[in-house]
């Protein structure tokens, strides 16, 4: 028997309740649900208090329409997540192909990156994090779209960070696979900060306050003992 990797199973299982549109007109439904769902999960971060009405409504389109493409707000709420992680991912693939920085071997400058891409998805995404990780507490798979996105984020990031590490004079002493750890703990680290931030708010940071990210930026520096410029 065949074997589904886990994260093929995810995005079909996530996709499986949308019925394809036939018309151009009925991708158009299908998108605007799609925009207006995402829009209201940000603003309530919570899918308790999200309706199929909230959504047809903002969306101008109907109950009938919702239901002939999602089985229930749930499959609904699995697509717009696997769509923001795509995006997410689409935008890591690009800063390494496209940003200077990323170019550079300069393991402060890329360092800096990884966190302001990461504090960047954390507040476009708040709402979206709020209510999968409330999912997620409740015994759904919410939050596991997102760590596979991360997963692949890391993919792209982590061999450019750890070998710009290792030329960065004084790193000699740190074999590739301590570099790596370093690396992948330290993100760990700040995405546990993050989503810290994003269930209890405690202060003195939040993700609104504009030191959020330097701060974090010289935490990630002095994790990976790099000097600070």
């Amino acid at each position: 028997m065949t074997t589904v990797p886990p994260h093929k199973r995810r995005v079909a299982s996530s996709t499986a309740g949308v019925g394809a549109p036939l018309q151009v007109r009925s991708q158009a439904g299908l998108a605007r649900m799609l925009l207006a769902g995402r829009e209201l999960i940000e603003a309530c971060g919570n899918l308790d208090e999200l309706s199929i009405n909230d959504i047809v409504e903002r969306a101008d389109t109907s109950i009938g329409a919702f239901y002939r493409r999602f089985e229930n707000k749930d499959a609904f709420f699995e697509v717009v997540q696997e769509r923001v992680m795509a995006e997410g991912i689409a935008y890591a693939r690009d800063l390494v192909e496209r940003d200077p920085v990323w170019r550079s071997n300069h393991a402060g400058a890329l360092a800096d990156s990884v966190v302001a891409f990461y504090v960047q998805a954390f507040r476009r995404n708040r709402g979206l994090y709020h209510a999968s990780l409330l999912r997620s507490s409740q015994l759904k798979p919410s939050w596991d779209a997102a760590r596979e996105a991360n997963r692949e984020v890391l993919t792209l990031f982590v061999p450019i960070l750890v070998k710009a590490l290792q030329d960065a004079a004084g790193a000699q002493a740190r074999t590739a696979d301590e570099l790596e750890f370093d690396v992948r703990a330290s993100v760990q680290m700040i995405n546990g900060m993050l989503v810290n931030i994003i269930l209890n708010d405690p202060g003195p940071l939040s993700l609104s306050n504009r030191r959020l990210r330097p701060w974090l930026q010289t935490q990630f520096r002095r994790c990976l003992v790099i000097p600070e410029s």
